[in-house]
């Protein structure tokens, strides 16, 4: 069995084997690699390692380790075990320390998917000190993408799960730095939003791949992705780029829409009709919600646009949209136990595979 062996020189094994010239493309070469997102946490290094972090819980560092297995289990109890030594920086300290212990990890080959059980002190871990612990071990595992390219956490008996209920498979690219270095994770979902069609009379679906932190829900990325605008040539936005997404919540079967005024705005002389249903339409495909409730700044608008009245419950309406409606792309997760956990991780593996892929060639 081939072995994997991993060492901090290589990069520069690479840059003295070429000239000046070809030392920059082969630097290029590594930051295609690694750096597929420019959101992405970052090293210099060709080396794989572990990632530790900093004292005061802040921030993250990649630090170079040696890595021999002969199998991807053998890989992964390296790793785990490497982000239990103490950091040769004094300025850092490992990610798996205490009270907290990885119990058990188990290998899924045919979706490259690492699944890491966790004791119940995980749970107990401050919310800056789990966010950096959670993307140190995935993004250290996830480097080996040939071997890992999702990670699953179980916390004692329960999987970590992402707030619409659906099993969290996470990957190294889905945690970023935000503007003060903090970690954040990044959720992803793939939904059908409806724009306005190229003639502004219609709805029309496109099927995309929502990305937004994890502090944010589902809901509020969508209405703020309808803001945005279409990514599909020829589809028309549906609401005024100036429209401010004041709230989004779930209560019940019913999503609170809170925007402001700018959402009564027509856009590009089309009827008010659509971009009511382009924010009912698109809300209603999630799980748990059949109506929509629409606000201004805090309070029900009692007036008209268009002589059409928003104080009211809306439901979908299919009748202005081009094609059939499609099945939702979120679907509610299987609970039924441990069986049930390991085909839900290996169906969602398969789907987000081809998320990605879709998305990847737009």
């Amino acid at each position: 069995m081939r072995k994997i062996r991993f060492f901090a020189i290589l990069f520069f094994c690479l840059c003295f084997a070429f000239t000046a010239a070809g030392c920059t493309a082969a630097r290029q070469l590594v930051s295609k690699w690694y750096h597929k997102e420019d959101a992405e946490i970052t090293t210099t290094e060709a080396s794989h390692g572990v990632y530790q972090m900093n004292l005061n819980e802040t921030r993250l560092i990649k630090a170079a380790y040696e890595i021999t297995a002969d199998s991807s289990e053998e890989l992964i109890g390296q790793c785990i075990e490497g982000m239990k030594q103490t950091p040769s920086d004094n300025g850092y300290k490992c990610v798996i320390s205490g009270d907290v212990q990885v119990e058990n990890y188990t290998y899924d080959s045919n979706n490259r998917l690492a699944t890491l059980y966790f004791n119940s002190s995980y749970s107990k871990l401050s919310e800056a000190r789990e966010i950096l612990t959670r993307a140190a071990i995935v993004k250290t595992l996830t480097q080996f993408s040939d071997e890992i390219q999702y990670v699953v956490f179980v916390i004692g008996d329960t999987p970590m799960k992402t707030e619409d209920g659906s099993l969290m498979m996470m990957r190294g690219r889905d945690f970023v730095d935000n503007i003060s270095g903090n970690m954040e994770y990044v959720r992803e979902d793939y939904v059908t939003m409806y724009f306005v069609s190229e003639d502004g009379t219609k709805l029309q679906a496109e099927d995309v791949v929502v990305k937004y932190l994890s502090k944010i829900n589902l809901e509020t990325a969508l209405v703020n992705s309808l803001i945005s605008g279409p990514i599909t040539k020829g589809l028309k936005p549906s609401l005024s780029p100036d429209t401010v997404v004041n709230k989004v919540n779930i209560r019940e079967d019913i999503c609170y829409v809170d925007l402001n005024r700018s959402f009564l705005d027509r856009v590009n002389g089309q009827n008010f009709e659509l971009n009511i249903y382009s924010v009912v339409n698109t809300l209603t495909q999630m799980t748990g919600v059949s109506r929509v409730q629409f606000m201004i700044d805090g309070a029900v608008f009692s007036g008209t646009v268009e002589g059409i009245r928003i104080d009211g419950l809306f439901e979908k309406n299919m009748s202005l949209v081009y094609r059939p409606e499609k099945e939702s792309a979120i679907k509610p997760p299987d609970s039924s136990g441990k069986g049930a956990l390991d085909k839900d991780i290996e169906q969602q593996v398969i789907e987000n595979q081809k998320n990605i892929e879709d998305t990847e060639q737009r």
